[in-house]
């Protein structure tokens, strides 16, 4: 909340990658209150959908504008004659995250497409958990492999000869 109250103060993209987790947030604390309430599935669906969706956005924009910043502060660097300073690598952490969120949400999809081929009964239910589980198991391994190849950045070196002005 404090960079998009912030304004000008904080980079354009920083705001708007705080207006996407509002979003996320706002979207989660309007279904908890609908999920009290006799509203149809198809409601809280497109109310989950509508808000992944502008979440999706703001941060696809975010990316979008971090990247020219990025570009514009190379292009002053270079200006003044030095070298980029070295981007920083995502953290493994968030590489892991990367990975492992839409792995959790596609093996959720597969599971309720395996439920919902059939009637249930325990072997459908124990073919989706399982259908789930290897899901999950090949985002883990992606975002392991990944999160192993380590931080890959650039280095940028200050000219050792005089500056031009």
């Amino acid at each position: 909340m404090a960079d998009v109250r912030a304004r000008d103060d904080r980079p354009l993209s920083r705001r708007i990658a705080a207006a996407g987790c509002l979003t996320v947030w706002g979207t989660v604390a309007l279904l908890a209150p609908l999920l009290l309430t006799p509203v149809s599935w198809s409601v809280l669906g497109v109310v989950a959908a509508t808000g992944a969706a502008t979440a999706t956005a703001l941060a696809a924009r975010a990316r979008v504008h971090r990247a020219r910043e990025l570009r514009e502060t190379e292009r002053h660097w270079a200006a003044w004659g030095y070298e980029p300073p070295a981007r920083s690598a995502s953290s493994r952490c968030r590489t892991f995250l990367v990975w492992l969120l839409p792995g959790l949400i596609v093996a959720t999809v597969v599971a309720v497409a395996v439920l919902r081929t059939g009637r249930v009964n325990p072997g459908r239910v124990v073919a989706a958990a399982l259908t789930a589980a290897g899901v999950v198991g090949v985002f883990l391994v992606l975002a392991i492999v990944d999160a192993a190849r380590g931080p890959v950045a650039r280095r940028g070196k200050a000219p050792t000869g005089p500056v031009r002005p």
